[in-house]
């Protein structure tokens, strides 16, 4: 994607306005491209192909690969047997939401040629997984778009007609694509007013994916409840299943390693999940040394722990939302540091050790502990274990990413601890 000179000048010049966030700008090389102020930075958007400029197995899109397939199918005689699975589709799904999120940018750059063929598009990818989703649910998942995608399409092309001083075939356009839209006005100036009117419910919803009522993740005792799509679960509490409900507990954030050894620990440093307590005075925070004899995870300990993992927490959002990759490089290496630490303290098998184990076994045994519980689910609960399967990501920073991202609906509606 194109990158701007210096990031800098614009978060300078360019203050943040709810009113006023969307533009159109050119890149170093030329191109055109979309930038999005946000509260701690900016967000870029390519204007022509997939919105994030990647390319899909040597495709524009997952959507155009996955119709260079059925097109296969079709000249082998195959298409019968075509279906996409559940893995294609959450990439379709994501892909989606990229085009869904521009077109809402071109509409309040009033960029009507662009926005009708936005959601022309994801108007055909709905079609598309309607039609061709193995699973029901995944052929449901995007049908909630489609009425604003409607109206939005049907505004598009009636302003595009419109600007042209085809005031007849912007009227015919909405009779025929827009319902409920009353007496229409004769006046082409008032006719663009009510067009605009109707892109405001539009504009303010953005593309989610509704959870099933019926989903939940409950510690019940000493085994976890779960129930996802009709189908019922009980798995024997262990520490991978902890750290699972703490993923699934806030979708779309990334949490640290050291934040889920903290878990083994039974540390509350996720003050804004676990309703931790904060200590008025926290004590200073123990370095390696510190920790090399006596009791380690002391009360002492444990709120020097809790404070600072909370510190690095907010130090590394502010860094990657400026783009000061030292900055964040700094703080991930002491988040390293600390699970190591942490590691130490608890043991990797849960028990207090000699320190001296490393970083990496720590990021290694977590990933392990959560792979393993994702592997029991699936093997109880298939359709649930595919999903995490996809959407869990493990490493040093470890999350769970549902469908749509960071802030989207959560697929479980009861989840505790």
């Amino acid at each position: 994607m194109s990158r701007l000179p210096d990031v800098r000048q614009f978060l300078d010049s360019w203050p943040y306005d709810p009113e006023n966030y969307v533009r159109l700008e050119r890149g170093v090389d030329g191109r055109e491209i979309i930038l999005v102020r946000l509260p701690m930075g900016l967000e870029e958007y390519e204007v022509e192909g997939r919105p994030d400029g990647k390319r899909v197995q040597d495709s524009e899109s997952a959507l155009e690969y996955q119709q260079t397939r059925l097109k296969a199918a079709r000249n082998a005689g195959a298409e019968d047997a075509f279906k996409i699975g559940a893995a294609d589709c959450i990439q379709l799904f994501d892909e989606g939401t990229l085009w869904y999120y521009r077109f809402l940018h071109f509409c309040r750059l009033k960029e009507w040629v662009r926005v009708e063929r936005d959601t022309r598009w994801n108007l055909q990818l709905l079609d598309f997984l309607k039609r061709f989703a193995e699973q029901e649910e995944d052929r449901a998942q995007l049908e909630p778009w489609r009425p604003d995608l409607m109206r939005v399409n049907a505004v598009a092309r009636a302003m595009i007609v419109l600007e042209k001083g085809q005031h007849d075939e912007a009227l015919k356009i909405v009779r025929e694509s827009i319902e409920g839209v009353g007496e229409l006005p004769k006046n082409s100036r008032e006719l663009a007013e009510l067009l605009l009117e109707e892109l405001r419910g539009p504009l303010t919803r953005y593309p989610a994916f509704g959870p099933r009522e019926d989903s939940a993740f409950l510690l019940r005792g000493d085994y976890w409840t779960i129930r996802y799509q009709g189908q019922v679960a009980r798995l024997r509490a262990t520490r991978g299943l902890q750290c699972l409900a703490s993923l699934l507990r806030r979708p779309g954030k990334e949490f640290h390693v050291s934040e889920l050894i903290a878990e083994f620990a039974e540390l509350p440093v996720l003050t804004e999940v676990e309703g931790a307590s904060t200590p008025a005075s926290p004590a200073p925070f123990p370095i390696a040394d510190a920790l090399s004899s006596g009791p380690i995870l002391d009360p002492q300990a444990k709120a020097a722990y809790r404070h600072r993992l909370k510190d690095l927490r907010e130090d590394l959002t502010e860094a990657e939302g400026f783009g000061d990759w030292e900055r964040t490089a700094r703080v991930q290496e002491e988040m390293n540091c600390i699970a190591e630490q942490l590691a130490t303290a608890v043991g990797l098998g849960g028990k207090k050790r000699p320190v001296g184990s490393h970083a990496e076994r720590a990021r290694s045994t977590v990933t392990k502990r959560i792979k393993d519980s994702i592997n029991k689910i699936g093997q109880v609960i298939p359709g649930l274990g595919r999903h995490l399967s996809v959407r869990v990501k493990t490493g040093y920073f470890c999350s769970y990413n549902p469908l749509g991202g960071s802030g989207s609906s959560p697929i479980f509606r009861r989840l505790c601890r």
